[in-house]
């Protein structure tokens, strides 16, 4: 790795990254993945060319960290959700799906860079590995939500944690397509999520 560039100001390496992920967010969320820009990027995150290059690489790295960025910061991957709580885990998960849908411009953001990775995933090997890879781990924490909200008593999974996991997950991308493309209103995308929720993890009979 080249040697970090000297800036203006002194920026600790986290804080480095994690303000360009933002700045990367915010400039797919209002370009696109193929209108991003790295001089656009390091203008947003208010640092040099060179010091987006040290950290990321080139822009294909950018872009790959930016959507693992993304599924590190979305609601249901949150380990709260299985933390303590007076409540039982599953209604701690259905706020927490639900959270996905929402016009916060940091969950909005996240939910357009998801789904621009994705699209631009069909025609480049290289995110379509990426978005694997993020994918499956998404899933494999909801799965663990979910295993824990039966364990708890609260819920119940007919078809399995697994199933239960993928289908709620394909259902939010579905509906945050909808919803950010404007074919479907914010509050009618989580009706249909709260509708998923009952049918593959229906709380228990008290």
């Amino acid at each position: 790795m080249p040697d970090e560039p000297a800036t203006g100001s002194t920026i600790r390496r986290g804080e480095a990254r994690e303000r360009i992920l933002q700045a990367a967010a915010s400039v797919i969320a209002h370009r696109g993945v193929r209108q991003m820009r790295i001089e656009d990027v390091a203008r947003a995150a208010g640092i040099s060319n060179g010091l987006l290059y040290y950290h990321f690489g080139d822009r294909s790295g950018l872009v790959r960290a930016a959507l693992e960025h993304a599924n590190a910061q979305a609601p249901s991957t949150l380990d709260s959700v299985v933390g303590d709580g007076t409540d039982g885990v599953r209604s701690r998960l259905v706020a927490a799906l639900l959270a996905e849908l929402d016009e916060a411009p940091q969950v909005r953001n996240n939910s357009v860079v998801w789904n621009e990775v994705s699209a631009s995933a069909i025609f480049d090997p290289a995110l379509r590995e990426a978005l694997g890879r993020v994918t499956d781990d998404w899933n494999a924490k909801v799965v663990r939500a979910v295993e824990a909200a039966v364990a708890d008593g609260s819920a119940r999974a007919p078809g399995g944690a697994a199933d239960a996991a993928e289908y709620l997950t394909t259902m939010i991308e579905g509906l945050s397509l909808r919803w950010l493309a404007g074919t479907m209103t914010l509050d009618r995308a989580r009706e249909h999520l709260r509708a998923a929720v009952e049918h593959v993890l229906p709380g228990t009979a008290e």
